[in-house]
């Protein structure tokens, strides 16, 4: 029974580094390709914004309509109906639709976010616990930056007498979508007779537990303040910054690698006992240079910054995530999952408006949202360090 369990997540763990290869191959670049079809930087921060909403929404069906036994084919549709949506969007770059061009890429996104968000839940039928959580997390990661480093490579190279653009990347990505498509559909899972979330139990549960309700206030401020200072990196770094999008691919791809196998070492040799020390060098550190930012208006401390959030993505993400995910009761833990994601798209669909807004404003300003955010995050989590070590006994 344990090897049987042990496959089942290994091939929920392909399927993730097939689909996590195809996110890498294009998303990485959505914001590009949608600058080149005459998008401007704050309607494409409108776009990202709506889609995080469409996604939290989705989700919110999921979790009332959809039993966990079926939630494979939940995940099945959704590939499906991206699929779609990726291919109409393949042929309508560089046309004048930009209002389909738009309401297509809201959902486009809104796809993705619900098929990553639901991988987690279904292993959870299988297996739990930090490590398998943390293998989840950078399988997803890695992959994702294997894809970016491909399509930096080959980006505005000729291959068989065609130009590597955006739309090239778009082509790829749908291709590794349908070989994740296939992995999925040829995946077994006994279906058994249960039913949706019961809303009203799981309240009494929450009420029970308030922590839970700091956990995912925490994260909704936090995703906040990570993307009203990255949600759009290749932007950032190519507009504001005046890299070339190869360097800047380059750089976001090396700091995700490092990121990816920091989070490794971080789990099994550098864990803190101590989480308030954890929660320092995960968020704390931030803070200090986003105040440099601000005081220094320079950009080269931005740079500093966006390096900083990129090489510590990954890690210490045991502190609370895991953590909840893992000690909720099982009949609540798809709730938990969809509701953190909900929380944190939210908080990005507030942040990357903000990142938005900001965008064209001097570099102090485009730190000053992090800055006051982040200190009131920073702030919540260390409540949640000491609130955590009482919660759900």
């Amino acid at each position: 029974m344990k090897k049987l369990t042990s496959n089942k997540c290994f091939i929920l763990l392909v399927f993730l580094a097939f689909f996590g290869f195809s996110i890498g191959l294009f998303d990485n670049y959505r914001d590009l390709w949608l600058s080149s079809n005459n998008i401007s930087t704050l309607t494409i921060s409108h776009i990202k914004s709506i889609s995080y909403i469409i996604t939290v929404l989705v989700l919110f069906f999921f979790t009332l309509k959809v039993s966990s036994s079926k939630l494979k084919n939940g995940i099945t549709i959704t590939i499906v109906l991206k699929m779609i949506t990726s291919s109409i969007l393949l042929c309508l770059n560089n046309t004048s639709n930009l209002f389909l061009i738009k309401f297509l890429m809201f959902f486009d996104i809104a796809f993705t976010q619900v098929i990553v968000s639901s991988i987690y839940p279904l292993m959870l039928k299988f297996a739990r616990g930090d490590e398998l959580y943390t293998k989840k997390e950078v399988i997803e990661s890695l992959f994702n930056k294997l894809g970016f480093f491909l399509v930096s490579i080959l980006l505005g190279k000729m291959i068989f007498g065609t130009v590597i653009n955006y739309n090239i990347c778009l082509l790829l990505s749908l291709i590794f979508t349908f070989i994740a498509f296939i992995i999925i559909i040829n995946f077994e899972i006994e279906e058994k007779k249960e039913s949706a979330v019961d809303i009203k139990e799981a309240i009494k549960y929450f009420n029970k537990n308030k922590v839970l309700y700091l956990f995912l206030i925490t994260n909704l401020i936090a995703s906040i303040t990570w993307s009203s200072m990255i949600g759009m990196p290749l932007l950032t770094l190519t507009k504001t910054l005046n890299l070339s999008p190869k360097i800047s691919s380059f750089l976001i791809l090396g700091l995700g690698i490092i990121s990816n196998l920091l989070a490794i070492i971080v789990v099994k040799y550098l864990r803190s006992k101590n989480d308030y020390i954890n929660l320092f060098f995960k968020f704390g550190f931030r803070i200090i240079i986003y105040l440099l930012v601000f005081l220094t208006n320079d950009k080269l401390f931005l740079l500093i910054s966006l390096i900083t959030l990129l090489i510590t993505d990954c890690t210490y993400n045991f502190i609370f995530a895991s953590h909840f995910t893992n000690i909720i009761d099982e009949k609540y833990s798809l709730l938990l999952i969809v509701l953190k994601y909900c929380t944190s798209l939210i908080g990005n669909a507030v942040g990357v408006s903000i990142c938005g807004l900001v965008f064209n404003l001097s570099i102090k300003y485009i730190a000053l949202p992090a800055l006051i955010i982040g200190i009131i995050h920073y702030i919540l989590a260390s409540i949640l360090v000491h609130k955590k070590r009482y919660s759900l006994i």
